[in-house]
């Protein structure tokens, strides 16, 4: 950050007659980059508080012990919620693959936070994980891409007009998703289907949410409420938004009650990450006229961070046979062990 400011100030004297109104690339890169860092700290401390709210439910049963889990549960949740107006902010400002590196790190936030407060200690493997998304997110940051001077499209119509194509077979496959994931009996979702379909439609539907909030920062919006009836394209990328949204919280609150965290998360947020680095590249072109040495590096940064990221586990967050991989595979082979008796007992019937 202190470099930015530094390469802001320095542009700032060379081009003394541009207008203050006016915001230049590094403007918009600084500004979109506190958002960024501001949704990371209000989510990390409304996690934190609502993760204390609970131990402290757990460990006393006084009345005034109660009023203050009631108080720190309360501002956790207000703290959280109001972290998705900068987040929607930051997408319009700065490239997609920032605002995505940066949610990587916001898992450091949360671990050191942690760490701090609620005595999880932070183990090798974690303090390992932290290091690594750090040093990745620093590298994105330093090599990657800044906000370009946008040319707004008009009301009606795209800016990237491969944002059609991209969410027409998306879209197919985010519906194909949901109702594999609705049909077929109990015991086929708690086999093969559950451990893989449910994070991925989470995963896909996040990052579809995105790119319709990356896609804002560059179509005119209206400046009365009124002309949001004279922009269908904009009034309709903001519902659509909307509504992946909701989608995206109803998938997180099934996968809560039906399967467990330690598989959910670790997948839903690599298809998010990934998504998300994809439609940075090959949507929005956000690393066209850039050095091939700084795109590597800034690909190779993010990559770094997601690693990272997957490494950081919150104690206590390990099922009992204390790895995700063995988690999964002890899922995937209990389906397939179902499906096998399942296929016995219908020759059976046959015969």
């Amino acid at each position: 950050l202190a470099c930015l400011v530094l390469r802001h100030v320095v542009g700032r004297r060379r081009h003394p007659g541009r207008p203050r109104l006016m915001l230049a690339v590094d403007e918009r890169f600084l500004l979109g980059l506190g958002l960024c860092l501001l949704n990371c700290l209000l989510s990390s401390v409304g996690f934190t508080l609502q993760r204390k709210a609970q131990l402290l439910s757990e460990e006393a049963g006084a009345s005034s012990s109660r009023w203050l889990c009631r108080a720190l549960r309360a501002i956790g949740v207000v703290l959280y919620i109001s972290a998705a107006a900068p987040d929607v902010l930051a997408y319009t400002l700065v490239p997609q693959v920032v605002c995505t590196t940066v949610a990587c790190f916001r898992l450091v936030v949360v671990a050191v936070l942690a760490h701090s407060f609620l005595q999880e200690r932070v183990r090798w493997r974690e303090g390992i994980g932290m290091a690594i998304c750090s040093v990745g997110t620093s590298i994105c940051l330093a090599c990657g891409p800044v906000s370009q001077r946008r040319v707004l499209a008009p009301s009606d119509g795209l800016y990237h007009p491969r944002v059609w194509t991209y969410l027409s077979a998306c879209c197919g496959l985010l519906v194909a998703l949901l109702a594999l994931e609705h049909a077929g009996g109990a015991k086929d979702r708690e086999g093969l289907a559950r451990p893989l379909v449910l994070p991925t439609a989470a995963g896909l539907a996040f990052a579809l949410g995105k790119l319709f909030n990356t896609e804002l920062g560059f179509v005119a919006a209206p400046q009365t409420p009124q002309g949001a009836l004279e922009a269908p394209v904009w009034a309709g990328m903001t519902l659509v938004m909307g509504l992946l949204g909701l989608i995206d919280f109803y998938l997180n609150v099934r996968a809560a009650a039906r399967m467990p965290v330690q598989i959910f998360l670790p997948i839903s947020f690599t298809v998010a990450t990934m998504l998300q680095l994809y439609q940075s590249m090959a949507i929005f072109g956000e690393f066209q006229g850039m050095l091939p040495m700084h795109s590597a590096l800034s690909v190779g940064g993010a990559a770094v961070a997601l690693c990272g990221a997957l490494l950081i586990q919150p104690p206590g967050c390990v099922g009992a046979q204390g790895d995700v991989a063995k988690d999964l595979e002890s899922n995937l082979l209990k389906g397939m062990g179902r499906r096998r008796s399942m296929e016995v007992e219908r020759k059976s019937d046959e015969e």
